[in-house]
């Protein structure tokens, strides 16, 4: 299991304390990538966890890749840093066992509104990180990398992620394993719990990220994450409006919210789409 993080000491420790509560197999390894520019120079134990140095670029692709060449196993499996995984993860990933070729396994995600503010509780009610919104996709399917296991052999075949870009690697991959033949499967038992964002300003540079990768993938693929048109645009938030409207005049503050959040959102993401998808790198 690979853990890039990107975070304080406090949230550090928080996470070397909660992985070694996933039940483990003998070789099974628990590595955090440390993404942070001055974090440590070497790799080290923190108990069951080794902590390596990813400091090079700040972009959780490089710091995924570095603890890919750390690890040891046939598959890895990847998490995000403000996860809480199943004690089961590990095992629930290969039951049923993979198909001979399947690349990516895709595991469940349940955004948790974690601090309860009302962009946690938004994110938590539409499940922005749920899988099932970019494995649905009718052209380029993909797992987040969120939480997804990807087997050894095709990860060195296709190079791992994009490590230079700051969003938009793990759909990059996954398009890439499909191209060379190799296939996706879900997993959605093997799950875990994602922290939504605890504010409305993290929430929109979260989404505004999203749509810096999004306009990165429709260039490098042409077509397969296209702008909405002006019209689109000005309809969709038109009806997020006029549902924010007609929920607070029912007495439904927080549909109300949710549906204004709605637009905000939906701008964020689509302003994002004008910002460098370049990861920053220490010199």
């Amino acid at each position: 299991m690979i853990v890039p993080f990107l975070g304080t000491e406090a949230q550090l420790a928080a996470l070397i304390e909660r992985l070694p509560t996933i039940a483990r197999r003998p070789g099974d390894e628990l590595i955090v990538a440390d993404n942070r520019p001055r974090g440590p120079a070497t790799i080290a134990a923190r108990g069951a966890v080794r902590l390596c140095p990813a400091r090079e670029t700040q972009s959780p692709g490089f710091a995924r890749n570095r603890g890919a060449e750390l690890a040891g196993g046939d598959w890895l499996v990847f998490i995000d840093a403000d996860t809480r995984p199943s004690a089961s993860l590990l095992d629930d990933y290969f039951d049923p066992p993979p198909g001979s070729r399947t690349a990516v396994l895709a595991g469940g995600v349940r955004d948790v509104a974690g601090g309860g503010s009302l962009a946690a509780r938004h994110s938590a009610a539409r499940g922005h990180m749920s899988q099932a919104a970019t494995l649905t996709r009718p052209a380029g399917p993909y797992a987040q990398t969120v939480n997804c296991a990807v087997r050894r052999s095709a990860f060195i075949e296709l190079g791992g992620f994009e490590h230079r870009v700051r969003a938009g690697e793990d759909a990059d991959l996954c398009l890439r394993v499909q191209a060379s033949g190799w296939g996706l499967e879900q997993r959605p038992g093997a799950r875990v719990e994602h922290r939504a964002r605890d504010g409305v300003p993290a929430l929109l540079v979260q989404l505004a990220r999203h749509g810096s990768g999004a306009r990165w993938l429709n260039h490098r693929y042409p077509g397969l994450f296209p702008p909405p048109t002006l019209r689109q645009l000005a309809r969709r938030l038109a009806s997020n409006l006029l549902a924010a409207l007609a929920k607070l005049a029912r007495g439904e503050p927080e549909a109300a919210s949710f549906a204004a959040l709605d637009v905000l959102t939906a701008i964020a993401f689509e302003l994002g789409r004008l910002l460098p998808n370049r990861a920053p790198e220490r010199n």
